[in-house]
Parts: C-alpha cells; sequence; structure tokens
C-alpha cells in the first residue's frame, strides 16, 4: 500500500529544493549584470589611471564571485542535510516491519578463523547445543551446532561425553555417511560417531575405533573379513582382482575348505578364493572349472611344486621340491634342530647319487646359527651340489679381544656360540670340498627359472646401538632374498632383512611389479622387520613366521602384518607349513 502522508512530504522537498536552486541562479545572473555596469563606469572615469582602474575591476570581481560561491554553497548543503535526512527515515524504515515493529538481525561471522553467531548485532554466546531455528524461525530447523564456553561456534572433531561429533567449516553438525580427509564415517542422526559393526539399507559396515570405515580385507575379533570399496561387508561368493572368493552367511572368510552350493562342491583355498583348475587337496589332484565346480578327480603325479616351511624353533629352514625334480634348501636351522632336518629330507623322495641323496641347491642366507647350525648334518647325510652365502653377510670372531665384565657377559657368550657353529660349518665345507657360492642379484638357481636371487647388491653395515654387537647384527640386513615364481603361486623369502635392507628394498623396487602369494616374514616376525611399508610395499595375503611357539607375540611387526591384511601362519602350530602348487593353483596342505 502506498503511504500518502509520505509521498507527500517527498514532493513538497522536492519542490523546495527545486525552487531553491532557481533562485540561486537568478541572484547569480543578476550579480553578473552588477559587475559588468560597474566596470564599465570604471573604465570611462578612470582613462588617466588605467593600472588602478583595472585593479579595482578584478578586486570587486573576486569579491563578487566569491560571496555567489558561498551562496551556492550554501544551498548545496541544505539539500545534503535533506537528502542525509530522507535517507536515515528509510534505513529505519527497513528495519521495521509494516507495522512498525523492529525486525531483528542474524549473522554469522569469521574472525581469525573462528565462527561466531550475532543476534542484533550482538555475539551469541550462551555455551551448549544450539539450533538457530529456536532464535531464527527462518533458519533450517535440522542444523544443529555447539557454542564454546569462549562463545565459538565448534569447528571440526569435538567430544563431549566420551562421545565424537564432527562439525564442518559451517559449525554444522553431520550426520548419516561422510567423508573427512579421504575416509569414511557414520553418525547417527543425534550426531554420535558410531564404532564397530552396524546396519544400513539392509547392508552391513565396520567401523573402526577411530570411527574409520574398513575396506578390503581385515582382521576383527579373530576373524577375516572382506569389505567392498563402498564398506559393504563381502558374503557368498563374489569377484575381487579377478578371482572368485568365498565368506560364509555371516562374512567371514573361508579357508581350505570344501564347501556345497545348489549342490555342487568347491574347495576355498587358503587365500579364500575358489580352486580353479587343477588344485593338490590331502595329496590328491582335484580337478575344478572355471567356475570353481569340482568336476574330477586324478591320482598325484610329480609334476608339481612343494615347498616346506620346516618347524625348527626359533630359526629359518625351508625345503623346496621343483617340478623337474630339483630340490633346494633355504637356510638350515640350528644344530639343535638338524637331526629333525635330516629325518625329513630323508622321507622326500629324493635322487640318489651312489650311496647318498641329493640336494642340488642350499643357501645360506647370511651366518648366524639359526640359519647356518644344519648345515654340517646336510653335508654329512647328502651329496650337495652347490651352496650358497653372501660373503658381506659371513661371521666373524667379534668377541675376539674382548674383555668379559658383568654387563657384556650375554652378549659375549652369543658371540662366541654363533661363531662357532658358523666355524664348524665352514669346517665341514672344507672336508666336503664345497666352496660357497655368492650371491649374485637377479640370477636364477634352479634349470627351470623358478627361484631368482633378488637381494640388493649394497652393503648396509653394522646395526644397532651397541657398538659390540653392531656388526653382528649388521649382516641380517645383508641377507639373501629369494623370489619363487611358479604359474599362479608366487613365494618370497626374506631371511633376516631388517628395516633398512626392506626400505632399500622398496626404493629401488626390487619386485618390479611382481606380485607375492606367500611371504617368509623377515627375522622371524620381530620388531626389526616387517614395516608397515614394506608389508603395503608386498602386498602378499598370506605369511609364514618361523618361530617357536613361546616366542609367538602381538607386537608391533605382528600388528603391522595384520593391518596389512596379512593371514599368518606360524610353523610351530602344526609341525610347519606345506604348499602344494601346479601351474594352474596353489594351496596348503599337510
Amino acid at each position: 500500500m502506498i503511504n500518502l502522508k509520505k509521498t507527500s512530504s517527498l514532493i513538497a522537498m522536492a519542490l523546495l529544493v527545486s525552487f531553491s536552486t532557481v533562485s540561486t541562479e537568478a541572484k547569480a545572473i543578476d550579480k553578473e549584470k552588477s559587475v559588468q555596469v560597474a566596470s564599465s563606469q570604471g573604465k570611462e572615469d578612470n582613462t588617466i589611471s588605467s593600472e588602478s582602474g583595472q585593479s579595482n575591476k578584478k578586486e570587486t570581481t573576486e569579491k563578487v564571485v566569491s560571496k555567489d560561491k558561498e551562496n551556492v554553497k550554501e544551498e548545496n548543503n541544505e539539500e545534503e542535510s535533506l537528502n542525509n535526512e530522507k535517507s536515515t527515515d528509510e534505513d529505519k524504515n527497513e528495519d521495521k516491519d509494516k507495522d512498525g515493529e523492529e525486525v531483528p538481525s542474524y549473522q554469522w561471522l569469521k574472525v581469525h578463523d573462528k565462527l561466531f553467531y550475532y543476534v542484533n548485532g550482538k555475539q551469541y554466546n550462551e555455551p551448549g547445543w544450539f539450533n538457530e531455528h529456536d532464535i531464527n524461525p527462518e533458519a533450517d530447523e535440522n542444523k544443529m551446532y555447539y557454542i564454546e564456553d569462549d562463545g565459538t561456534v565448534a569447528v571440526g572433531w569435538k567430544e563431549f561425553s566420551d562421545k565424537w561429533y564432527y562439525f564442518d567449516e559451517n559449525g554444522v553438525m553431520q550426520t548419516g555417511w561422510q567423508q573427512i580427509k579421504y575416509s569414511w564415517y557414520y553418525f547417527d542422526k543425534y550426531g554420535e560417531m558410531k564404532q564397530g559393526w552396524i546396519e544400513d539399507n539392509g547392508d552391513k559396515y565396520y567401523l573402526y575405533e577411530s570411527g574409520n570405515m574398513a575396506v578390503g580385507k581385515k582382521y576383527i575379533d579373530g576373524n577375516w573379513y572382506r569389505f567392498g570399496q563402498g564398506g559393504k561387508l563381502l558374503v557368498g561368493r563374489y569377484y575381487d582382482n579377478g578371482k572368485i572368493y568365498y565368506s560364509n552367511k555371516d562374512g567371514v572368510m573361508v579357508s581350505d575348505k570344501w564347501i556345497s552350493i545348489n549342490g555342487n562342491d568347491y574347495y576355498v583355498k587358503t587365500d579364500s578364493s575358489l580352486a580353479v583348475g587343477k588344485v593338490i587337496i590331502d595329496n590328491k589332484l582335484e580337478i575344478f572349472d572355471e567356475s570353481g565346480k569340482h568336476i574330477d578327480t586324478k591320482d598325484l603325479d610329480d609334476d608339481y611344486l612343494f615347498v616346506k616351511q620346516l618347524d625348527v624353533g626359533d630359526a629359518d629352514c625351508a625345503f623346496i621340491k621343483l617340478p623337474n625334480g630339483e630340490t633346494v634348501l633355504i637356510d638350515t636351522g640350528t644344530p639343535e634342530s638338524s637331526e629333525k632336518l635330516v629325518n625329513f629330507l630323508k622321507e622326500q623322495n629324493l635322487k640318489k647319487s651312489k650311496d647318498k641323496y641329493v640336494i642340488d641347491h642350499v643357501i645360506i642366507t647370511h651366518g648366524h646359527s639359526d640359519h647356518i647350525g644344519g648345515l654340517r648334518a646336510v653335508l654329512e647325510n647328502f651329496k650337495v651340489k652347490n651352496v650358497y652365502m653372501p660373503k658381506i653377510a659371513k661371521m666373524q670372531n667379534w668377541a675376539a679381544g674382548v674383555k668379559e665384565t658383568d654387563e657384556n657377559k650375554e652378549q659375549l657368550e652369543m658371540l662366541r656360540y654363533d661363531y662357532n657353529v658358523y666355524k664348524d660349518a665352514i669346517n665341514a665345507m672344507d672336508e666336503y670340498g664345497i666352496d660357497f657360492t655368492d650371491p649374485v642379484k637377479g640370477e636364477y638357481i634352479d634349470k627351470e627359472n623358478i627361484l631368482q636371487f633378488v637381494q640388493s647388491d649394497s652393503y648396509f653395515g653394522p646395526a644397532g646401538p651397541d657398538k659390540l654387537t653392531a656388526d653382528y647384527w649388521g649382516i641380517n640386513n645383508n641377507s639373501a632374498i629369494v623370489y619363487l615364481n611358479y604359474g599362479d603361486f608366487q613365494m618370497l623369502f626374506t631371511a633376516d632383512m631388517e628395516w633398512t635392507a626392506e626400505a632399500n628394498f622398496i626404493n629401488n623396487d626390487l619386485l618390479d611389479g611382481r606380485q607375492v602369494d606367500v611371504l617368509k616374514v623377515g627375522h622371524h616376525g620381530n620388531d626389526t622387520s616387517s614395516t608397515g611399508n614394506f608389508v603395503a610395499y608386498v602386498k602378499a595375503p598370506i605369511g609364514i613366521i618361523s618361530r617357536a611357539k613361546e616366542s609367538v607375540t602381538e607386537n608391533r611387526a605382528y600388528k603391522d602384518l595384520i593391518n596389512g591384511g596379512v593371514s599368518l601362519y606360524e610353523t610351530s602350530a602344526n609341525d610347519g607349513v606345506s604348499i602344494y602348487a601346479t601351474e594352474e593353483n596353489w594351496t596348503f596342505g599337510k
């Protein structure tokens, strides 16, 4: 509705300004004419002294013009004052509704990266939960905020009563699924960050204690689960990286087990994938079609690869029999486990040369007693063709000439014992006329090019803070590393390589893009090895730790392996670990 009273006032003001302007112009014209007449008369009456007359003319003109300017300035000031009064009246009217009541103002302000809320120009600073809709009826009633004790609006992660909440950059409390710094989180309708198992639209998800959503293969409460890229728990049969995997109805990954689906038999291998093609199970050759359905069983022939990681306590010893009959030992355990090793080897249907069974290759990864300790027994009982050991990983008598004290007694005993075991193995090599061969990076070991040395060609030097044992521990990093590649099966034997060698292995990309199905975990699962970066680089789904039962521990290395999705098998749990591989498939067995 038009306000007639207001309109009339404005018209009157406009006319007043207009008349004032006309009056000012008229006065200026009259004064200009007066100046001209005075000037003319002065010229006629003062012809003798023209210079004086000209000066008077100039002075008179300047005075008249100056006065005229002052009059115009006064009129302009009047007009500006009227306009300002008009603007002020309009501003006041804008802060009022049609009934003349004042309208409140609401404003969000960010000052020095801190967010504040203002009502009618004053900071709102009542601490606690805050819904703007309660103050401003036009605000979204679904948005919740939190005001801190200092009056700032909460932004980012906040903990209240042992519960976590997240507020976006505008201070709004988040609910539902939210991606925060590359991880997904779930907040209930009250904004509380959820943890553990949740169900959303019929699908299950798992949220860690930190709240972030599980993705990929994860170990939870003693079981392995696999989650899709969207975090959904996978159940039944599903594809991943070109393989068919199987988890039961609860999402628990199944391994080394026969299952039946719709009347058809399938076999779930150690890595939870379905067996496809020819697979050795319980000393039989089982045959499956491309979908994993079992179609036939045959007797086992000798055309397969066999790996046995022996149970030799806190030591290493792996036996490998290749499809062409070649045999390989990677380390030989301790002197105490040597009898067990010899008895095992005699049961492996080895080739014979004259009156002795043949071991084609023995690889001593480094000179410590828990790796070289069984070499004498092997040389005495078998015909060994080749023995490898890195020159830079040999033992020395580091205890020689060191005075024994209470502080170094235990260390000296270890150094003396290990050197004596090493020296005995060297003497045995001399007795049987065999020289060590220095393994070369990239060199293949067998005729079929299945086994290859992949260690760095660098020398890593002493390791550890203790000067007395630094050289002794340093040879761990100089261990020989072996990569096995046969058909569908790949395995990496890492000996006792530690952090330094692992970092070098990654930086030089010594796997060169090759995959690893099984990792022989470095240094018996000790914290000196298996860094998170190395585990992520290798990407092995299965790991074998060679150590005594009493040495099993959930240490830092164990956690890094588990967090990296590595299912762990202990050699002490079931008298070692056996792996059978055809060119088409592989699985663990008895």
